[in-house]
């Protein structure tokens, strides 16, 4: 279940990279399972929640002098459905709605809905018996700037992510190869972050062999078009192509190891003044492991090149801990930690950044009854930068109530 959790941390709509590109082979390889449905409307399944948020922040502009806090309450309705239309062929429809209401910066309120990054309509198709494609379109909006490793003085982030298209997955038992494009649009709202708006082709490739029930190896590629909507940053192609290994070292340890080439070419044209590409590695590793009954936990860091924000490219590197305790059937505690480090490019007349954030959290969750589950967490974050007024750390703490139909 960690290790999931780490994959999907990811899976939101993203620029192509290397972490994305084995995210998304991973989920097309994945085996199809039914969920738990509340309600059935002939072949048509509906799960939902209703969940409030209660947030109290000591630095909503993650400002490292003049910090502001405030109360945030942020109400949370999820849908998911699926659409069994025959007994090969599924749609699916998931969609997390939300609002954020602060009750002090009323100038941050969310300006229309929210939507959860796992918020996605997509259509299976099966032909063949060996060929399964499906037609997907994942899309979300979101608004906290802590997202954002190198952000620093803002409040709101506001931006619209979109993601339609093509997956194929042609089964062949031990062997197993993955294509995909995706149409991808990134709109942000305000003229503060307008310079980030752009449109990407983006195209993934990937073939595992299962050498035995515990080893997989395979291969893993990507490419990306960017194409800006201002004349500010550089419009630019992305390509990585390298290897994995997935094992089950035990029956009660998993691993994923992946590792390879990068690269990132820019146009100069862009008034940014970044004229610098990327040619390098990447790499990442990730074991999960259930202790006991009770305990589980998971590591994983990783080294990539990410596009930046006000330049070409930024060198991120991090290291996540997350962990899992059973207290008992009712109460669960999570902990979590990490460490990154985000490297911008530029040239010697830019302010480019050096930063390292680091934090974690705790979380115990409770559940009242059937359907009704209390959650009680607190989050650090401190960010060190080089550059002038862009340090800050926030404390964050929430408590949550949600109700599953």
């Amino acid at each position: 279940m960690l290790l999931s959790f780490l994959v999907r941390s990811s899976f939101a709509q993203e620029s192509i990279r290397p972490s994305v590109t084995g995210d998304l082979a991973s989920e097309a390889r994945k085996p199809e399972t039914n969920g738990n449905y509340f309600l059935k409307a002939g072949p048509v399944g509906f799960s939902a929640s209703l969940s409030t948020d209660v947030e109290y922040n000591d630095n909503v502009g993650l400002s490292e002098k003049n910090r502001e806090s405030d109360f945030i309450i942020r109400p949370l309705l999820q849908i998911d459905s699926e659409w069994r239309v025959t007994t090969l062929n599924t749609l699916r429809f998931d969609i997390g709605i939300a609002y954020s209401d602060y009750t002090q910066h009323k100038d941050l309120d969310t300006r229309s809905i929210l939507l959860d990054p796992g918020s996605q309509i997509s259509f299976d198709v099966y032909v063949g018996g060996v060929l399964k494609l499906t037609f997907h379109d994942r899309f979300a909006i979101l608004q906290n700037p802590i997202d954002e490793p190198t952000l620093s003085n803002t409040a709101r982030f506001d931006r619209f992510q979109n993601s339609a298209g093509l997956t194929a997955l042609f089964d062949f038992n031990d062997l197993k190869i993955v294509f995909g494009y995706d149409h991808f649009t990134y709109h942000t709202f305000g003229d503060e972050f307008d310079f980030l708006d752009r449109r990407e082709e983006q195209f993934f490739a990937s073939a595992s062999l299962r050498l035995s029930d515990a080893v997989t190896v395979g291969l893993d590629s990507s490419g990306g078009l960017v194409y800006y909507n201002t004349d500010f940053n550089n419009d630019g192609s992305m390509f990585s192509a390298g290897t994995f290994l997935e094992a089950t070292l035990s029956d009660y340890t998993t691993l994923r190891i992946d590792g390879g080439y990068q690269q990132m070419v820019f146009q100069t044209d862009g008034t940014n003044g970044d004229t610098t590409n990327y040619h390098g590695w990447y790499a990442s590793l990730t074991v999960a492991q259930r202790l006991n009954q009770y305990w589980s936990h998971s590591l994983a860091v990783g080294h990539e090149a990410r596009l930046g924000l006000e330049v070409n490219f930024y060198e991120y590197d991090f290291v996540r801990y997350l962990a899992q305790w059973q207290i008992n059937p009712r109460m669960t505690l999570g902990l979590e930690g990490f460490i990154e480090d985000a490297n911008e490019s530029g040239t010697a007349a830019q302010n480019s950044e050096e930063s390292r954030r680091w934090g974690g959290s705790a979380s115990l969750s409770w559940r009242l009854g059937a359907k009704v589950t209390a959650n009680l967490r607190y989050e650090y974050v401190k960010k060190d930068s080089d550059l002038a007024l862009r340090s800050y750390y926030q404390n964050v703490g929430t408590f949550s109530l949600k109700y599953d139909f």
